[in-house]
């Protein structure tokens, strides 16, 4: 495959990974409390990291997390769950191993 068509479809020395990320939120019902903590987790845990994610909602805090352009490293990995680790009202939190963002 040439380099043009790898760099388009983010195949080989393209790949870019991103992780899965799971965890229960004690609170998700309480509205004020689960708007609170979602702008705290995405502003602080999620872009204070250069990262972006997908997913989520009320029932189930399942997201997919990458980095704009680029890989997610093992450091911004970490400080995502160590954030999570700090927060009282988080428990089981999963991480996924790095897996193609793209595909």
């Amino acid at each position: 495959m040439k380099r043009r068509l790898r760099k388009k479809l983010h195949k080989g020395e393209f790949q870019e990974l991103g992780f899965n990320l799971e965890f229960d939120l004690s609170e998700a019902n309480n509205e004020d409390f689960y708007e609170k903590f979602l702008n705290s987790f995405i502003t602080e845990a999620i872009e204070g990291n250069g990262l972006e994610c997908g997913g989520g909602g009320r029932e189930c805090q399942e997201f997919f997390v990458v980095q704009y352009r680029g890989s997610v490293s093992e450091e911004q990995r970490n400080a995502v769950k160590e954030w999570l680790e700090k927060q009282p009202q988080v428990s089981n939190i999963v991480l996924g191993e790095p897996c193609d963002a793209w595909y």
